[in-house]
């Protein structure tokens, strides 16, 4: 038997048990793209663990209760559904885990053996915090039928039991912050009514698909546009935190919320919880030194000279396995050089971004003017914010870089800001060139290069105003907040 207090507190996690309307707190009407295609998952006949991995404060709770309401009003029985919250220590704490906590459900509520009857339900949130969670979750999988939803503040722990104990029986997906368009979507939706579907970025690769939906937004009246842009001026400051979009968050509050989301809790609780970090001043100074750098070329040497020049004695091992915490915790993503390498080396620089631009600007303490700032200070954090859209499943990114003349190291040399590469090896290179005035000639040599050389379906060029389709050599020019809009929110499986 649990202790009352353990019961009380499951009870409460779980208010449909007693009302099967009651599903507390009430989630927003609003389903994120991830949240949607996870519950149809789940609905589904299969059986695989679906692992749904991201940082702190994306709304990975929020995803769990709309799912869980959507299944009581599509008439599951509320007694079929469990949810636990493993961030609470009491919970993680009880006497046989996980399997006495699934024991207890299915004779005290259930009232039949888990094996009878139907899969339930099983909602584990922050598993990662439990125990050997892993052997546990693997147990009730090879013994009963059960439908599986595993959360984790870190994709990194989560990850690693699913390889570990769980190879083959796990559907994994990230949910990153909140796009510009899911952000429209969910707190203007007057605004969102007006744009045309959303598409995958896979989509994307299909010529003449892309521009039909841009044309679609570039063709709403002069008021929306003004709005959306007004929106894109605040989401490009703050970032996609839904926090900071639905009122919780005070406005003159957002940059110490998101400074002590980020470095107080993740880089100073999370990521030491997990790793072996020996030097925690050193992670948040790793950190820091990308967010300066955000859009652009890092190699991990001189992460170490930076580091060393601030007082830490470091090496290239311990910096790049900082980085390598930092991106398993979705803080940053790392884009290589395309084509990748047969080998990867630690002294080749790699694309770093920061997942959000929010956190960059609130450690800083502000950014440009994204109307009239500086196009040499705006270049690296607008290509921080397009690969926000750069995702979906079996979908690699890159970036690329060569001499003008191949094989010729004193040619000029050019390049693609990303090349989004599917599974079957067709690329899409995406440039950014966020100015008043596009150049053509000079500023398309990358881009017209890659083109020449690998023969993507169409090119893609990111500038401030620039709407234009330039059929040969098959190059679209799209606006900033027109892009982002283009496509659904969606997590990279």
């Amino acid at each position: 038997m649990l202790h009352p207090e353990v019961v009380a507190i499951l009870r409460d996690l779980n208010p449909w048990w007693a009302d099967p309307t009651d599903v507390r707190p009430a989630p927003p009407a609003y389903r994120r793209t991830v949240v949607r295609e996870m519950a149809k998952r789940l609905a589904g006949r299969g059986s695989l663990v679906e692992v749904l991995r991201g940082p702190r404060q994306v709304g990975k709770t929020t995803g769990i209760r709309q799912v869980v309401q959507d299944l009581l009003r599509s008439g599951t029985p509320p007694a079929e559904i469990l949810f636990v919250r493993f961030d609470l220590e009491v919970l993680r704490e009880v006497p046989g885990g996980l399997l006495a906590l699934a024991r207890w459900f299915s004779d005290e509520v259930r009232g039949r053996p888990l094996g009878t009857g139907g899969a339930p339900y099983l909602f584990l949130d922050e598993i990662h915090k439990v125990r050997r969670w892993d052997e546990q979750v693997k147990h009730l999988v090879d013994s009963f039928p059960l439908r599986l939803l595993l959360t984790g503040s870190s994709s990194v722990l989560v990850a690693r039991g699913g390889r570990e104990s769980l190879a083959g029986r796990v559907f994994s997906t990230e949910m990153p912050t909140f796009g510009f368009r899911e952000v429209v979507e969910a707190w203007s939706p007057g605004l969102a009514d007006a744009l045309p579907p959303p598409l995958r970025f896979g989509e994307a690769f299909e010529p003449g698909v892309l521009l039909g939906t841009t044309e679609a937004i570039e063709g709403l009246n002069p008021g929306r546009r003004a709005a959306l842009a007004k929106a894109l001026d605040r989401y490009f400051l703050r970032g996609g935190y839904p926090r900071l979009h639905s009122g919780e968050v005070d406005d003159d509050r957002w940059a110490d919320y998101l400074v002590q989301t980020v470095f107080e809790n993740v880089l100073g609780s999370d990521i030491p919880d997990l790793f072996p970090v020996q030097d925690p001043g050193l992670l948040r100074h790793v950190y820091l030194s990308v967010a300066r750098r955000t859009g652009t070329e890092i190699s991990q040497p001189s992460l170490v000279e930076e580091a060393t020049a601030a007082g830490y004695s470091t090496s290239q091992p311990t910096v790049g396995r900082y980085l390598h915490y930092l991106s398993d915790a979705l803080l940053t993503r790392e884009f290589r050089r395309h084509p990748l390498a047969r080998r990867r080396s630690a002294r080749v620089p790699v694309k770093i971004c920061l997942s959000d631009l929010g956190v960059r600007n609130a450690v800083f303490r502000g950014a440009p003017s994204l109307r009239d700032g500086d196009p040499s200070a705006l270049g690296p954090l607008v290509e921080t914010l397009v690969p926000s859209v750069l995702r979906d499943a079996h979908l690699q990114v890159h970036f690329w870089k060569d001499h003008e003349v191949k094989g010729n190291r004193r040619s000029p040399v050019r390049e693609v800001d990303f090349v989004a590469e599917r599974i079957d090896g067709e690329t899409l290179p995406v440039e950014v060139k966020f100015r008043r005035r596009i150049d053509p000639g000079e500023d398309g040599r990358g881009l017209r290069l890659y083109m020449e050389r690998f023969r993507p379906p169409l090119g893609v060029m990111v500038t401030r105003d620039l709407h234009r389709w330039d059929a040969e050599p098959g190059i679209l020019h799209v606006p900033l907040g027109t892009f982002l809009l283009a496509f659904q929110g969606t997590g990279r499986a």
